[in-house]
C-alpha cells in the first residue's frame, strides 16, 4: 500500500505538529468531497501497516506529551530533582497511553489521541505562584535534609495539584454522562475560543524564550529544522521498494529536528565546544549534565495512584482547573467532528460527544490520581496524519496507546528524554506555544472580524486577560479581603489570563447584539449541529454502528429505557414539550 499518494497531500496542506486548529480543518473538510480512506474506522489493516502508523501517531503526539509536563515541573519544584522528574514524564506518557485506549475503546470511538492540555498550565502557574519559591536543585554535594525538603516541598505541591484536578473534571464527567454539554457550548461561540486561546499561547511565550535562551545557537537551529522539515520538505516523499513512499518530513518533522540538534550537541560536547562553567552561556546544551541520572535509573518502573501521595486540594485551584476543563471541552468537541469528518465517518452523534467528555473527564481524574500534573483532553495533532496516510483504522491508535504505555513504564526512556539538552526543549516550546496562539487567531476565520462589535469585544477581551494578570503580578498584596482564603481564590481567578479574558469574551459575546455573520452562526451550524439538531432524525436504523459500544449492544437495542441515558448509543435526546421531533442536550 502506497503510504501517502501526492493528491491527497495536495488536498491536505497540514503535517504533523504544525497543523491548524481542528475546527478550522473541520470546515475546510466540509467544503470538499470526502477523501477516499483505504482503512476506515472499524477496519483491520495489515500489521506492518497498523505498527508504521500507530508509530506516526505517536511520534506526532510525543513533544507535547513531553513538553507540557516539563514546564509545570517549574512551578512543582520537581525540577530540583531529577528522579521526581523522571517519575513525572514517566507518569504523563503512562496516562496518556491509558486515556487513549479509553477514549477509542469506550468513548467517542474515534482513532483520535489523548495527550496533556495547554489550558491547565496558566492556573497551575498562578495557583503556586503564591507559595514560597522551590528549593535550589539538588546537586551530588546535596545533604540529605535538603534532600528530604525537595522531595516533601514538590510532593506537597503535586497532592494539591492533584486534588484540584480531580474535583474539577468531575465537571467535565458530569458534563458528558448527564448530556448538559449542548447547554455550556450554546454559549461559547468563537471569539470566546480564539480570545481563550490566544491567551493560553502569549504568557508563555516568555517561558520559551528564556529555555530558548540558555543557548540561542542551539534553538534557532532545533526551529530552523522544523519548519525546514514541516514546510519544505513536506511535499517530498523517501522512496521505498516496490515503487511505495514514505512522508518521513511529514510525519517526524519534530523528531528528526531534535535528533539531529542533539547529535550536534553531542558531538560539540565532546570536542569540548560548550563550557564546563554552570555560570557561563552555553552550558545547559551539553549532553553530559546528567549521565549519571540515566544510569542510576531502573529499567522499569511502574506508575501507580498515589505515587506521591494523598491527593489533596483547595478551593482557588479547583476553580482555576475548572477554566482548564471548560476550554479543554470545547476544543474537543470541534476535534470529534474533524477527526470523523476526515476518517469519512458520519458526524458524531449526540450520544458519541456525551460519551467523549465524560470519558475525558474520566481520564483527568486517573490523571490526578496518579499524578500526571495536567489534565488529558483530545489532540488535533494526528488528525493530519489520517487524512494523508488514510489509514484511520482504531487499531493503529491502540497501537500508539500501547507505545505511550510502555514508555511510561521504561524508565531509563523517561530519563533519557529528560535529559534532553535545554535549548532543546525551548525550541520545542516555541513551536508547541506559538501554535497554540495562532490556532486561536484561526478561529476568527468563522466571524467577521472587521466590525466595531467584534473589534471591540476581541480587543478588550484580550487587553483584560493581558492586563489584570500582570497588574496583580507586580502588586502582590494589592487583593486583601481580610480572608486568606478568599484572597487566594481571587488571585487565582483575577490571575488565570484565559480565564479572564476568555469570559470576558463570552459575555460580551452573548450580551451585545451582532449580525448571524458576526456572531459565527455558520460555525455554529457545522460543528454543534449533531448536538442542536434532533438525534433522532436519521431513525435507530440509520444509526451509524461505527459509535456503537464494543459490547453488550444486542441487549442495548432491545431495553427501550436505554434511549434516556445521554451515553447510551440508543440515545434519542432530551424532548422539549410540545414538540416530538426535536431535542435539546
Amino acid at each position: 500500500m502506497e503510504i501517502v499518494e501526492s493528491s491527497l497531500k495536495d488536498e491536505n496542506d497540514t503535517n504533523g505538529m504544525l497543523t491548524i486548529n481542528s475546527l478550522e480543518q473541520s470546515s475546510l473538510v466540509m467544503k470538499k468531497k470526502k477523501s477516499d480512506i483505504v482503512y476506515g474506522i472499524e477496519d483491520r489493516p495489515p500489521w506492518p501497516t497498523v505498527a508504521l502508523m500507530g508509530l506516526q501517531h505517536f511520534s506526532i503526539s510525543f513533544s507535547g506529551c513531553f513538553a507540557l509536563p516539563l514546564i509545570v515541573a517549574k512551578p512543582l519544584c520537581f525540577d530540583a530533582d531529577r528522579d521526581l522528574l523522571n517519575q513525572l514524564i514517566g507518569t504523563a506518557f503512562f496516562i496518556c497511553g491509558i486515556t487513549t485506549f479509553l477514549q477509542v475503546y469506550f468513548g467517542t470511538r474515534l482513532p483520535i489521541i489523548q495527550g496533556t492540555s495547554a489550558s491547565f498550565i496558566i492556573p497551575t502557574f498562578v495557583l503556586f505562584s503564591m507559595k514560597e519559591p522551590c528549593p535550589a536543585p539538588l546537586t551530588a554535594n546535596s545533604t540529605q535534609e535538603e534532600k528530604d525538603h525537595v522531595r516533601e516541598t514538590a510532593q506537597g505541591r503535586m497532592q494539591e495539584l492533584q486534588g484540584s484536578i480531580c474535583l474539577a473534571s468531575l465537571m467535565q464527567f458530569l458534563l458528558g454522562f448527564t448530556g448538559l454539554v449542548g447547554v455550556l457550548l450554546r454559549f461559547i461561540r468563537p471569539i470566546t475560543i480564539a480570545t481563550t486561546l490566544l491567551l493560553i499561547g502569549i504568557p508563555l511565550i516568555p517561558l520559551a524564550s528564556d529555555t530558548c535562551g540558555t543557548h540561542w545557537g542551539i534553538s534557532s537551529l532545533c526551529i530552523f529544522l522544523v519548519i525546514l522539515f514541516s514546510q519544505f520538505l513536506d511535499r517530498y516523499d523517501i522512496p521505498l521498494p516496490g515503487g511505495r513512499k514514505f512522508a518521513l518530513f511529514t510525519f517526524f518533522p519534530i523528531l528528526l529536528a531534535v535528533g539531529i540538534s542533539w547529535l550536534l550537541c553531542l558531538i560539540l560536547t565532546s570536542v569540548g565546544a560548550f563550557p564546563d562553567d554552570p555560570a557561563v552561556y552555553g552550558y545547559k546544551a551539553r549532553t553530559d549534565l546528567y549521565n549519571k541520572d540515566i544510569r542510576d535509573a531502573s529499567w522499569f518502573r511502574f506508575p501507580y495512584p498515589g505515587q506521591f501521595g494523598m491527593p489533596s486540594a483547595s478551593l482557588a485551584g479547583v476553580i482555576g482547573m475548572l477554566s482548564g476543563v471548560i476550554a479543554s471541552v470545547v476544543e474537543s468537541v470541534g476535534d470529534y467532528h474533524a477527526c470523523a469528518l476526515i476518517s469519512n465517518a458520519p458526524p458524531p452523534p449526540v450520544h458519541a460527544i456525551n460519551r467523549g467528555i465524560g470519558m475525558e473527564g474520566i481520564g483527568c481524574v486517573a490523571a490526578g490520581l496518579w499524578g500526571a500534573s495536567c489534565g488529558y483532553t483530545s489532540l488535533s495533532n494526528n488528525i493530519s496524519a489520517i487524512s494523508l496516510t488514510k489509514v484511520a483504522s482504531r487499531l493503529t491508535v491502540y497501537f500508539a496507546a500501547g507505545l505511550f504505555t510502555f514508555s511510561g513504564i521504561l524508565f531509563k526512556f523517561c530519563a533519557l528524554c529528560v535529559a534532553m539538552p535545554e535549548p532543546i526543549v525551548g525550541a520545542i516550546m516555541a513551536t508547541t506555544f506559538g501554535m497554540i496562539a495562532s490556532i486561536g487567531f484561526a478561529n476568527l476565520s468563522f466571524v467577521k472580524v472587521n466590525t466595531s462589535r467584534n473589534l471591540f469585544i476581541l480587543g478588550f477581551a484580550i487587553f483584560l486577560g493581558l492586563g489584570l494578570p500582570d497588574y496583580l503580578n507586580k502588586n502582590p498584596g494589592v487583593i486583601d479581603t481580610g480572608s486568606v482564603l478568599i484572597d487566594q481564590i481571587l488571585n487565582v481567578v483575577l490571575g488565570s489570563n484565559m480565564f479572564i479574558g476568555g469570559l470576558a469574551a463570552c459575555v460580551l459575546d452573548n450580551l451585545v447584539r451582532g449580525s448571524p455573520e458576526e456572531l459565527g452562526n455558520d460555525w455554529r451550524e457545522q460543528m454543534m449541529g449533531s448536538i442542536e439538531e434532533d438525534a433522532n432524525s436519521e431513525g435507530l436504523g440509520n444509526r451509524p454502528s461505527c459509535y456503537d459500544l464494543p459490547f453488550g449492544m444486542r441487549w442495548i437495542k432491545r431495553t427501550f429505557w436505554t434511549s434516556y441515558i445521554p451515553f447510551s448509543p440508543t440515545f434519542t435526546g432530551y424532548r422539549r414539550s410540545g414538540h416530538s421531533n426535536s431535542s435539546e442536550v
